[in-house]
């Protein structure tokens, strides 16, 4: 599905990982190729992640398995953002165990709980070999929710 396809410069965007930016690149419709990334983003925070049309940032080692990060500002619910404080700070071997078992979220720097899945790879190996196990939590799973 490609999302993006009208993108501009200059366009209010929101990444689940780093918060609020704008798109400072877009590469002409002409020269994209499919799958390839079509437009940059820089982020309040001085990041900047190339994207494709359809949303998949360029820290992913494999598109074909990575999830969309980045909406349109204006299509983000601020209020709906998780952002509780977690519950307990989590041990290491706690941390690795939720991460293999795909189960693991991640206070990302734009503030919200999300799947560590969809975090660079190597801001959660860092956060972790940082000791910095605050950032952490088990997910809550959507029938604990209900229930």
């Amino acid at each position: 599905m490609e999302r993006f396809i009208d993108i501009k410069v200059n366009d209010e965007m929101y990444s689940i990982v780093f918060g609020v930016g704008k798109v400072i690149f877009v590469l002409a419709e002409a020269l994209r190729l499919e799958g390839c990334y079509a437009f940059e983003v820089e982020y309040d925070n001085g990041q900047k992640v190339y994207y494709t049309e359809d949303g998949r940032p360029s820290w992913c080692k494999d598109l074909n398995n990575c999830t969309r990060t980045v909406y349109y500002k204006d299509e983000v619910n601020f209020d709906n953002l998780e952002n509780q404080p977690r519950k307990k700070v989590l041990k290491k071997h706690q941390i690795d165990r939720l991460r293999y078992m795909d189960i693991l979220e991640m206070l990302s720097p734009a503030g919200a709980w999300i799947d560590a899945n969809l975090m660079p790879d190597i801001m959660v190996d860092n956060a972790i070999n940082d000791g910095e196990y605050h950032l952490f939590r088990e997910m809550v799973l959507e029938d604990e929710i209900a229930g």
